[in-house]
Order: structure tokens, then sequence, then C-alpha cells
């Protein structure tokens, strides 16, 4: 009987990843086909590439997993043992990267826009989450900490001399998320509504056709750093450098719609040839930040430290390649400073880390409180209180002043819905009145749901206006997590957490990690929620229906919070069927966003500035202040104690 069972189980396991996603995605991009109007290869050679590709990385994948891990792929029915050998020495992730191939591929076979550029790129964002979310922690906890390193690894930090396989492997890491990155903004072209950056003097300027020399060189440039760096460590920074690089660069490409006009060139030399040709696979998108140069400063660096007799060289190359971005007309002067801004933020990524996390074990142990009778006031009211301020201004901006005061009401919705969810998921005796964010999404959709029928607002448009304000609700929020010590995170390496000592933090209090170096998950979330934020912004000024806004803030808040998760080390947190719940629920609001993704809706969003909402904000801040900051510690009643005594 047990054997029939664990057969089944396996049985509508693997259907529901071989048969029931891939259909589910097809369905998601048929439904959202008129909502992306981007171009598509019209060559499905290409497409046909990937998929066999990604095929081919599958099936090696699960065979090489059927006949040397005795097992089938990890997660729900993991392989006796870890395989190593084979395409997981090239690759230790080969199904899932197959499958994000064949996704692309197939949405360009069959010139589905929705698929290239909404469905992949998200399947892509789920893939990952799954991965650093689940499965590297499941195969921990099953096969212990690994050390080996497939070809597709970050080389370890160390001083000895890099393998010619690890020099080809950095330059692949380097450079082909980023080529696919770029490539992809600059085959979408202008984006709508977009800005130019050049300022009135620059379409005067001359073109010096000879520069093309210097713009040019940059590809050779950088290409030979790999190949010249004299350690694994410069190695893995090198790595660290371009993948930042290409975040940055790439939220900035999207959320900021801006573009180069390009100065025209009628060639009368050699040069000017080279210049034409390079606008052929380039193009006036994707300029500011100008990656020619960063990818030449992040070449000086690393040409100065392995061949430091010609530091003055490297450095003089890298200001030649700059001058020639405007020179050749391809940039302007804003694109060139902005490149400078990013390769300063990428050089001084670890300084500039350890400041946001010295200043946020600071915060973490500013717990103040004062005492008015049985009243007591903590200050990390205070950031919820900002939290809701800043969610009605927004939300309250969104529906203008004549609907300013449905906000309200859906905000009250979400504090009662936080606190009732706690104290049914988390309750405990040391925990009489804490809040939970789903608890708070749910009451916000009630709310909704209430004031569309009793009102001539829609639903989604009251959803719309909700989920443009939630990202900077939690970010904010998050605040007020550092200094109380909820949501924290799990012991982890020195440079990357931070400490808790306060002995009111709740850290402490409930969990006993006093002085215990943790993950920053409450920043982890104030960073996800800053992209989301900037996301939804940028979706917003393109138009798109309000249900389908409400969609993707859904899939962006469910996929950090199941990475989010994965990271936190609360004792209190309920699992079930081996995940945490939090992750369950997660998994469902990306579902859901996707379901809503698909609803077919004109109504857009608009944004009208109203001092209502300020006044309102106001109360509302006030209102969570006191929910969130003020309680009364000797009593035992329920919703009396934000924490123990």
């Amino acid at each position: 009987m047990e054997a029939n069972k664990s057969y089944l189980g396996k049985t509508l396991y693997g259907l529901l990843f071989v048969v029931a996603l891939p259909v589910l995605l097809v369905l998601w991009s048929k439904a959202t086909g008129g909502l992306i109007n981007l171009p598509v290869p019209d060559n499905s050679l290409s497409g046909y590439i990937l998929s066999i590709a990604g095929l081919i990385l599958m099936l090696s994948g699960m065979i090489f997993l059927w006949v040397y891990g005795k097992g089938l792929p990890m997660n729900a029915y993991p392989p006796e043992k870890l395989v190593k050998k084979g395409i997981y020495s090239i690759t230790k992730h080969p199904i899932y990267s197959g499958a994000v191939l064949i996704c692309f591929g197939i949405s360009v076979i069959f010139h589905s826009a929705s698929g290239l550029w909404l469905v992949s790129p998200l399947f892509t964002l789920m893939t990952i989450a799954y991965v650093a979310g689940f499965e590297n922690e499941r195969t921990r906890a099953l096969f212990g900490e690994q050390e080996y390193r497939s070809f597709f690894s970050l080389p370890p930090s160390d001083d000895q001399l890099p393998s010619f396989s690890e020099r080809i492997s950095a330059l692949l890491l380097a450079f082909v998320p980023w080529g696919m990155v770029y490539e992809a903004f600059i085959y979408a072209g202008v984006p709508k509504g977009a800005i130019a950056t050049n300022l009135p003097f620059e379409m005067d300027l001359s073109i010096w056709e000879f520069s093309a020399a210097f713009y040019l060189f940059t590809y050779l440039f950088v290409v030979m750093v790999p190949l010249v760096i004299g350690t694994r460590g410069q190695l893995r920074s090198f790595i660290g450098d371009t993948w930042l690089a290409t975040i940055v660069c790439g939220i900035i490409y999207f959320v900021f719609p801006f573009f180069v006009e390009q100065r025209e060139v009628i060639p009368g030399s050699f040069f000017g040839n080279l210049i034409l040709m390079d606008r052929s696979f380039d193009g006036e998108a994707g300029a500011l930040p100008s990656f020619h140069v960063i990818w030449a400063f992040i070449a000086a660096r690393y040409f100065s430290l392995s061949i430091k007799y010609f530091v003055w060289l490297w450095y003089l190359i890298t200001v030649l390649i700059s001058v020639s971005c405007i020179t050749t007309g391809n940039h302007s002067v804003a694109d060139v400073v902005a490149g400078f801004v990013i390769v300063g933020i990428v050089f001084s990524r670890k300084k500039i880390w350890n400041m946001i996390r010295r200043q946020a074990e600071h915060l973490a142990n500013s717990w103040k409180e004062w005492r008015i009778g049985p009243v007591r006031i903590i200050n990390h009211g205070l950031y919820g209180g900002a939290a809701g301020f800043a969610g009605m201004a927004i939300a309250g901006s969104f529906l203008g002043p004549r609907y300013a005061i449905a906000a309200f009401i859906i905000l009250i919705l979400v504090i009662i819905g936080a606190g009732l969810w706690a104290q049914l998921i988390e309750g405990s005796p040391k925990l009489l009145r804490p809040y939970g964010y789903y608890g708070g999404l749910t009451g916000g959709i009630i709310g909704c749901v209430l004031i569309a029928a009793f009102s001539d607002l829609g639903f989604f448009t009251l959803m719309g206006a909700l989920a443009m304000a939630g990202p900077w609700i939690q970010a904010t929020g998050r605040l007020r997590c550092l200094v109380q010590g909820c949501c924290h995170g799990k012991p982890c390496p020195e440079w990357i957490g931070i400490r808790f000592t306060h002995p009111l933090s709740r850290v402490n209090k409930i969990s006993g990690l006093n002085g215990v170096a943790l993950h920053p998950t409450q920043l982890y979330s104030i960073g996800s929620n800053i992209f989301s934020g900037l996301i939804l912004i940028r979706l917003f000024t393109l138009g798109m229906p309000a249900v389908f806004i409400t969609g993707i803030y859904f899939i962006l808040n469910g996929l950090g919070r199941f990475v989010e998760e994965s990271l936190r080390g609360e004792a209190q947190t309920p699992y079930w069927a081996g995940m945490r719940i939090y992750q369950w629920i997660a998994m469902v609001n990306i579902v859901i966003g996707a379901i809503l993704t698909t609803f077919h809706s004109e109504t857009t969003l608009s944004f009208q500035f109203n001092y209502l909402s300020l006044v309102l904000g106001t109360v509302m801040g006030i209102i969570v202040l006191i929910a969130s900051g003020v309680d009364f510690p000797e009593s035992n009643r329920r919703f009396a104690r934000l924490t123990s005594n």
C-alpha cells in the first residue's frame, strides 16, 4: 500500500512539472498576449536553438539524477546521492536552466511577445527564487555543506592563481548575463515616453571619427580582464562587479525611460564607418548610464591590480574611452557622468553595504520606551506610524481627493486584519499583540470588496491603488521590525549579519540569539520592496491596467517573501509539509498574481496629489503609531501588550 502511494505521489508530482506547469505557462502567455507590445525576433531559428539546448540540459539532468543519484529531481522526492558528475559538473541546476531556455525558445518560435517579455522573465525569477529560497537549503539539510564547484561557479576568494577553466567560466559568468540584459533593452528599442539625455549644446558638437578606435577598444580591454587577473579572489570580485553593474543598470534602464539622441555621422574615413558599424549592433536605448564607461573602469581596476607597473596607462585608456563616448556621438555627457556614478557604487559596494549594515544594527539596538502610568510608549511605533502615513498618502493620491476616505477605511481594515492574522498564526503568550503582513493584505482585500460594493469605484482600481502603496508601506514598516526584533534572520557570517543586543529586542527575549550575527532579513525586505515599488511605478507610467499592476505586485511580493522566509530565524514560525507556512502562502500569492495579470480590463490608475490624503495620512500615522507602539505592559489581556515585560 505504501509503495503504491509513493508511486502515485511521484507520478502526480512529475506530471505537475512536466505537463501541468508548461501548459499553465502557455495559457498565461496567451491570456496576456494583448498587453505586451514589444518586438519579437522574426527568425524562429534562435527559438529552436534555445529550446533544443534547454531540452538537452533537462534530459541530461534527469538521466544523471536517475542513474547516479538513484532518485528524481531535488525537492519532494530527492535522490539518494548528490550527483556531481556529467552535466552537474558543468552546472548545478541543469533542469531549471533548461526549463528557462525552453520557455524563452518557445516564446520566440510562436512569436509570443507576452511569452518573451513577461512570462519567461517572471518564470526565470520564480525559478531563481525557488532554488535560493528552498532547494539550496534542502540540499544542505540532506547532504550537508558541499565544497564541490561546477564549471559555472564563482571561484573561491583566495590568492591562488586561477586555472584556465576558471578564467573561461568567469568570462561567461560576467558577460553572458550582461549581454542578455543589455541587448534586451537595445532590441526592445526606445521606450514609450522616453526622455533624451542630451543637453542642447551637445547636438552641435563635432564628431571625431578617429576616437572610434578608443570606443571600440573597450570590448577587447574588458574581455582580456579574466585572462590577466592574478588571483581567484580578484576573479571572484570581478564577476561580482559585473553582476552588480548589470543589475543596477538593468533596473535604471527599465524604470527610467531615458535614451540618447545619437549625433549624425557622415563617414569620411575608415573610423567613421566603424562608428556606423557599431551602431548597427547597438542603439539609442540603454544609454544612461554608459556601459562603455563602466566596463572601461572595471577593466582598468583589474589590469592595475595584475599589471601594476602600467597603472597610469590603464587609467589613461579609461579616460580616452570615456571621452570617446561623447566624441563619437554615441553618448551624451549625462550618460558618461551616470557611468561614473555607477562605477563609484560598484567599486564601493562593500563599504556601502557595511555602512548600511552598521546603521541597521544601530537602529536594531535603539529601543526606547516611556511610561505614563500603566501606558508604555515604544519608539518603534514611530516607524509604524511613518508606514501608515506613507500608505495613506500614496493610496489616497491614486484614488484622488474625492475617494481618499476610501483609502483610509481600507487601511484601517489592513491594521485590523494584520492583528487578527497574527493572533491566529503566530499567537504566543509573549506576543499578545503581534501583526502579520498577510492578515493586513487580507484585510485590505476585504476593504476593497466592501468599498467597491457601496461606491462607484471599481474593485481593481482600489486594489491597484493599494498595490502602488504596498511596497512603500512594507519597506518603511520594516524599520519598526529592526527596532522590535521581529522578522529577524538566521545566524550568518560576520560580514553579512547584524547583532541584536538590546535586552528588550524580540531576538533576545524570544529567540535567545543575543549578540549573534543574523541575516538582516529586514534589510532584504526593504530592498525587495523598493525594487517592486520602482517596477510598479514604471508600469503605471506605461499606462498598464490597474489589475495588471495588482497582479505584478502579488508576484513580486511573493517572490521576495519566499526567499526572505528561507533566511528567517524566528522560533514561532510554523511549518507545513517541510516548508514554512509563509512560503506556501507566498506561492499562493504568486499564483493569484499570475491569474490577475490575465484579467482583461481597460481601467488604469491616475495620480492626483491632494492635501486631504496628507491630512488623512497624518491621522493614519497616529493610529498606526498607537497600534504598533503603545501598550499596557502590566496587563495579560489579549491585545494589551506588544511584548513581554
